[in-house]
């Protein structure tokens, strides 16, 4: 049996294809972590579509599932959680405060966060920040 040119072709570009496709596919799944994932209240687990044989052989895909979301009260103060969110709301703060001119913490006198300073959270063991030069600042050049 002969088979045409066209259809020679043919067959390559779709052999092609199709290992492109799982080229992507096992990328996909290099980059996907295996291990289930707890963040705050959504937890995030990572399921085989396809055939799991110790490395996935298909799609990895995850899955996240919020708990508490139509209940949820506004965290309790004292919990690390409250912390977690304290440093955040600082941390957003001090990333529109901080300045080219601005070195380590000098932003922590000018941003405040429920009536108290960062200087005044960080005087609690649980409230970690970081310097200005660790945040993302830009200059705006107003010049044209």
């Amino acid at each position: 049996m002969e088979v045409s040119e066209s259809l020679k072709t043919s067959l390559i570009l779709v052999a092609l294809s199709v290992l492109t496709a799982g080229s992507f596919a096992a990328a996909h799944n290099v980059v996907t972590p295996d291990e289930p994932v707890n963040v705050g209240m959504v937890e995030v687990e990572t399921r085989c579509a396809g055939v799991d044989i110790g490395a996935c052989i298909g799609i990895q895909r995850q899955t996240h599932t919020t708990y508490n979301y139509d209940n949820y009260t506004e965290i309790e103060e004292g919990t690390p959680n409250y912390y977690r969110k304290v440093e955040s709301e600082l941390m957003l703060r001090a990333t529109n405060t901080c300045t080219e001119e601005m070195d380590g913490m000098e932003w922590t006198s000018e941003v405040s966060y429920e009536n108290r300073t960062a200087d005044e959270w960080l005087e609690n063991e649980n409230i970690q920040l970081l310097p200005c030069e660790k945040t993302y600042y830009r200059t705006l050049n107003a010049t044209r």
